[in-house]
């Protein structure tokens, strides 16, 4: 087992934060994780462990556990539940000195305020300018806040869940909800779930850059498109098929970009090598063009690449639509170039 050493400052372990009872979120470690307290006192952070998460800053989170508060790396645990603090006005109103006291500042429709605690009917809040006091909690309304964490894939891979499918494109943003059984649980933008290998997503800081609406747009349009590419396997090869009876190679990638990304491509394989921007053999990712050439010199065929090393294609020989591996060794010695489609 590999655990981590961490010395907190006294500081740290001694926060006392007031009135965050009942709001504290709830994170998990996706590795195990070794504390020192000043006190030289150890604590071990088993893998999976839930804990409560009292703040979390640029560089780390602020946990809690047995009445003590810990600093822990943003790369060995993510947040799992989030419980709002923000709430939005309901109504007119005021913020005020104390429950039932004197009001400080009127408060409009819809402004933002943050709990800071709780107080009978009332909350104490802080607005977005740092004035603080209570607000009468009738007048007010949650914000639902995602409890969603980020990572980068460190792989280009297609995932595969109950028919829907994910791709994950190496150094595109992640959406993750969970981590169990060394398995992040990554959500796409409808929020279906995909189990990923724990070692195919790296843990960063960047939940304050992105958010669900733009996480990965072009891993979105990827997958659309390698969808669509799976859906086709084992239809008929026809020469100068664009889907109707079939396919030939160039029908397939031609008929998939512009019903799926409404893409037009050239029609013909080797005017499609004219088509987006060329891409190292080495740096290939799922949805790019696969080149090669079946007489001479001239480019006579292309795929889809899926990962992996292989490609989705029309087969003439084969007579459908087959998978078949870049190094076989048909396709590796007439490999010529590929091209990238989508670009964001």
């Amino acid at each position: 087992m590999q655990t981590t050493k961490h010395k907190i400052p006294m500081a740290i372990v001694g926060i006392c934060i007031i009135g965050l009872i009942g709001f504290k979120d709830t994170g998990v470690f996706v590795k195990d994780y070794l504390s020192i307290k000043d006190d030289e006192t150890e604590i071990l952070f088993n893998k999976e462990e839930q804990v409560k998460v009292i703040k979390e800053t640029d560089r780390s989170f602020i946990i809690e556990k047995d009445g003590s508060r810990y600093e822990i790396p943003l790369d060995v645990m993510i947040r799992k539940d989030r419980i709002t603090q923000k709430y939005k006005v309901l109504e007119g109103t005021s913020i005020l000195d104390k429950p039932l006291g004197n009001p400080i500042r009127f408060l409009n429709r819809d402004e933002i305020v943050q709990a800071l605690e709780f107080s009978g009917d009332y909350g104490y809040f802080t607005t977005e300018e740092g004035t603080k006091g209570y607000i009468l909690l009738s007048h007010l309304e949650a914000i639902v806040e995602d409890n969603i964490s980020y990572g980068i894939s460190k792989v280009d891979k297609i995932l595969v869940e109950n028919n829907t499918y994910y791709t994950l494109v190496k150094g595109e943003v992640v959406a993750i909800k969970d981590f169990k059984e060394d398995t992040f649980i990554v959500v796409d933008e409808n929020n279906n779930e995909f189990g990923v290998n724990k070692d195919y997503i790296e843990l960063k800081r960047i939940r304050d850059t992105v958010n669900r609406s733009n996480v990965s747009r072009r891993a979105s349009n990827i997958t659309k498109v390698i969808e669509a590419a799976y859906n086709a396997l084992g239809k008929p090869y026809v020469y100068g098929g664009t889907g109707a009876k079939g396919y030939d190679c160039s029908g397939l990638t031609y008929s998939i970009y512009l019903n799926t990304l409404n893409i037009k491509l050239n029609r013909s394989s080797r005017a499609q090598a004219s088509n987006g921007v060329a891409v190292n053999r080495q740096d290939l990712i799922p949805g790019d063009l696969v080149f090669f050439r079946t007489s001479g010199k001239n480019i006579g065929h292309v795929g889809i690449y899926i990962g992996d090393g292989k490609m989705i294609h029309a087969s003439s020989g084969r007579k459908k639509v087959i998978i078949s591996s870049l190094d076989e060794s048909y396709y590796r010695t007439r490999y010529v170039t590929a091209r990238r489609i989508i670009n964001d």
